[in-house]
């Protein structure tokens, strides 16, 4: 499994809030219309007063970990009305490969958005 992985820092909690029913109604029901797409999560960094991000998608393989991304591999997909919206976010992605894992992500137990 493949973890691609992209930061960003929100600012307020109203951001934080209004990013997240972004990514909720339509970044990740797109992603689950992908072949290979195994899920996604946005987590906040606990104790973190300007809400640090990070955004993290879970595919099958690297190939179907390219069918998100526009331009090169590696570029971060931040549309215009995300980027006004957000403090600061990277422009790069990172990709992870799953070595071992337990609980809710081995074995792709994750829900897929392609049943």
């Amino acid at each position: 499994m493949i973890v691609r992985s992209w930061r960003a820092v929100a600012g307020s909690d109203e951001v934080l809030a209004a990013y997240a029913r972004h990514l909720e109604t339509t970044t990740f029901m797109e992603m689950a219309q992908l072949p290979g797409h195994l899920g996604a999560t946005l987590a906040r960094k606990v104790g973190s007063a300007d809400n640090a991000l990070v955004v993290m998608s879970f595919w099958a393989d690297m190939a179907s970990a390219g069918h998100f991304g526009k331009g090169d591999f590696d570029d971060a997909v931040v549309k215009p009305n995300t980027q006004k919206l957000l403090r600061s976010f990277e422009l790069k992605v990172e990709y992870f490969e799953t070595v071992v894992s337990t609980g809710l992500v081995s074995g792709h137990d994750l829900p897929s958005g392609n049943s």
